[in-house]
């Protein structure tokens, strides 16, 4: 008798997801062994690349997540306010409030998160009053919105739910329906700079985590949660870089994207507008600190995939000899927000070649610094302040508590000014070795290693 196959539910909220987990080897471990079905808020073309890679079909729901009730949402809002005072006690670093990124966008909302605020001073005194308000908000969740995530659950007689990152709130009906139903259910907590956060939106059996410095992490900041429901998995997003058959020659990579085959490729790797309102100003720097070295030098621009913003376009006209853009490869549907963002396959092989074929990347604050360790290329982080608005400040990027896991090590180089960008960057090109020597220490203590073993890992978790 054959045996009758294993049913696993991916639950993918956005677009990263797909590139991290399901472009992955995870399914490549899990399909021999189990049918596979994904509910997704994007719509099913977004996952043709997974069908493709992994020669596979599967059941297929797009879903619309529900908005969180008001109390549902004070109440857990008021918890992570809580958290975020109680995280920065605990770590004595200040800079975790900053984030607290209250909602302005009408008077309804903004009135909410000042109460928010309120109750979570309140709640922060007492590790146990967060308990009982996150308790609260998940109590508040509308019993009609759980029975129906049920009946559609009932129907798939699943194993397991994985769901690809911690962050959104409107899955947790999901969770608690899949409780009912004695299901179990597996989230990956989304990056190494998310658990200071305190973002953790989702209740679920199992979470699983880059490396022992996150385990610890969750620890110290959900002590609530039981080690053995942690798991120590890494994350596979890194794994592209080791398949020397997603390198393509430097001639092709070259021509490919209108590169001078001639000169040294230096990547600028832009930042989300948020974290860094003044990257375009970062980038004049790079330029006008090696406009005198375009005859050996081309600095390759790669912005962050979710900025749309205009704010390169001049110092990419002015320098157009010196700069060149190539764009991330992502779907873009700006009318439905974030979860319209979805890179594509190409998106990753082009990562990969850029990691490959430059010969640095330079930033503020990345993980690319990971992304080019893992061929050995150092990164070097600008530290410094490009604009005088004192209300924005490099300092405190640099404070945020995950760059804590470089205490002790070398592990990037640093531009301290504007006229150290020169200086730096010659030394890096003609020492490479000498600049950042522990980067791959670093990376090791991020992201469990060996890399190549992250998805299987994972498959056997989520089994």
């Amino acid at each position: 008798m054959t045996p009758i196959k294993k049913h696993i539910l991916f639950l993918v909220p956005d677009g990263v997801g797909i590139k991290n987990y399901l472009c992955s080897d995870i399914i490549k471990y899990l399909k021999s062994e189990c049918d596979i079905s994904i509910w997704s808020t994007l719509p099913i073309d977004a996952f043709d690349d997974v069908k493709r890679l992994h020669q596979i079909n599967f059941n297929y729901k797009q879903i619309v997540l529900n908005p969180e009730g008001i109390l549902t949402r004070l109440y857990r809002e008021a918890s992570t306010h809580a958290r975020l005072l109680r995280n920065c006690k605990l770590k004595d670093n200040p800079t975790i409030l900053t984030n607290w990124r209250p909602n302005n966008y009408s008077l309804k909302v903004k009135l909410l998160y000042l109460a928010a605020a309120a109750l979570g001073k309140y709640l922060s005194k007492n590790y146990k009053r967060i308990l009982r308000f996150e308790e609260k908000s998940t109590s508040k969740i509308s019993k009609k919105i759980v029975d129906k995530y049920s009946d559609d659950l009932k129907i798939l007689n699943l194993k397991s739910i994985f769901i690809t990152h911690q962050r959104v709130p409107g899955i947790m009906p999901i969770c608690k329906a899949a409780k009912q139903l004695n299901i179990t259910t597996v989230t990956a907590i989304f990056s190494w700079d998310n658990l200071p956060k305190a973002r953790l939106a989702v209740s679920t059996d199992l979470y699983l985590v880059w490396s022992q410095w996150m385990k610890d992490e969750m620890k110290d900041y959900y002590p609530e949660i039981h080690e053995k429901n942690v798991k120590l998995v890494g994350t596979p997003q890194f794994e592209f870089y080791l398949d020397e058959n997603k390198v393509i020659s430097r001639q092709r990579f070259g021509e490919k994207h209108g590169l001078d085959l001639d000169k040294k490729w230096i990547c600028f790797s832009g930042d989300d507008i948020t974290t860094s309102p003044y990257d375009h100003l970062f980038l004049r720097d790079l330029a006008v600190s090696l406009n005198d070295q375009k005859d050996d030098l081309q600095i390759i621009f790669r912005r962050c995939p979710v900025d749309l913003s205009q704010r390169y376009d001049e110092v990419l006209n002015e320098y157009n000899n010196l700069i060149v853009s190539i764009d991330p490869i992502w779907n873009i549907e700006s009318q439905t927000g974030w979860v319209g963002f979805f890179p594509k396959y190409e998106d990753i092989l082009m990562q990969v070649n850029l990691s490959y074929h430059c010969d640095m990347v330079i930033n503020f604050g990345s993980t690319m610094a990971f992304d080019f360790a893992i061929n050995n290329k150092p990164c070097l982080y600008l530290n410094y302040n490009p604009s005088k608005d004192i209300r924005w400040n490099t300092n405190t990027i640099y404070n945020f508590q995950h760059f804590r896991s470089m205490k002790g090590l070398n592990a990037v180089g640093w531009i301290n000014g504007r006229d150290q960008i020169l200086k730096t960057v010659l030394k890096t090109l003609k020492t490479p070795n000498e600049i950042a020597p522990d980067r791959k220490k670093w990376m090791e203590t991020i992201v469990l290693h060996p890399l190549d073993t992250n998805s299987q890992n994972i498959a056997s978790a989520i089994l």
